[in-house]
């Protein structure tokens, strides 16, 4: 089989994460796919960013919804990584799903919330921007770590595939999948084994493994569907 190259953050590994920039050298590579994160501002607008708060990838300072999207457009989300990179702005998720369409890209939303966010509110927003978007269904496919976020996603947004994410593979992840019918497993690759590919196999899921940043290191890489990496450059061999 040969896996999907699933470019993590857009292109992480020499650009900054989750950005205009990082999704447009994504597009540039000819990947077919790449990985963002969602989660809330404080005036409920869904923008693109993994962490929970701005210290590390932009010059601001506590947590993403604890700003307003004006607030978080004065900042720097670029500069971090390097000089180059400077002025680099926070993207919202419509501006994103344009980004997307416009490159002819296909997309893995990752939602994000820990306990200061309520999962069905954050999944209604989300249903209210994706009804808004033009991408076709089969051009987007929601995750979440959180099994709470899954199953409102299941509930709200039926006609969207949805992944699960774990570090590794459980019982209560296999139950969750059954439930939801989810259509991907998405696991840290360095605790998947064969048994957890047989299972999966055998259910029709299809598994998708983060982040594979050295080809060389997985020996799985060619019994999955998809990986995730910071550097796709690394596997134009089976690209």
């Amino acid at each position: 089989m040969s896996s999907i190259i699933v470019g993590h953050r857009g292109v992480a590994g020499t650009h900054p994460e989750n950005t205009k920039a990082s999704i447009e050298q994504a597009a540039k590579l000819g990947l077919k796919w790449v990985e963002v994160d969602i989660q809330p501002t404080q005036d409920d607008q869904l923008v693109v960013c993994h962490d929970h708060t701005l210290e590390r990838c932009s010059d601001g300072k506590g947590r993403v919804d604890e700003h307003t999207l004006a607030e978080l457009r004065q900042l720097d989300f670029g500069n971090w990584k390097s000089e180059e990179f400077s002025g680099e702005k926070i993207l919202t998720l419509s501006e994103l799903l344009g980004l997307v369409e416009q490159h002819g890209l296909s997309v893995n939303l990752e939602i994000k919330v820990d306990s200061r966010h309520q999962a069905p509110h954050v999944v209604d927003l989300l249903h209210s921007e994706l009804i808004r978007s033009n991408l076709d269904t089969d051009k987007i496919l929601l995750s979440s770590f959180s099994h709470q976020v899954i199953v409102e996603i299941a509930h709200h947004l039926p006609r969207y595939r949805v992944g699960v994410i774990t570090e590794q593979l459980t019982q209560a992840d296999l139950m969750l999948i059954d439930k939801v019918k989810a259509f991907s497993c998405h696991m840290n690759y360095e605790h998947v084994n064969q048994s957890d590919l047989d299972t999966l196999n055998e259910a029709k899921i299809q598994t998708w493994c983060y982040t594979v940043n050295d080809p060389s290191r997985f020996k799985f890489l060619s019994k999955v569907d998809a990986v995730f990496t910071d550097f796709p450059d690394k596997f134009s061999a089976i690209n």
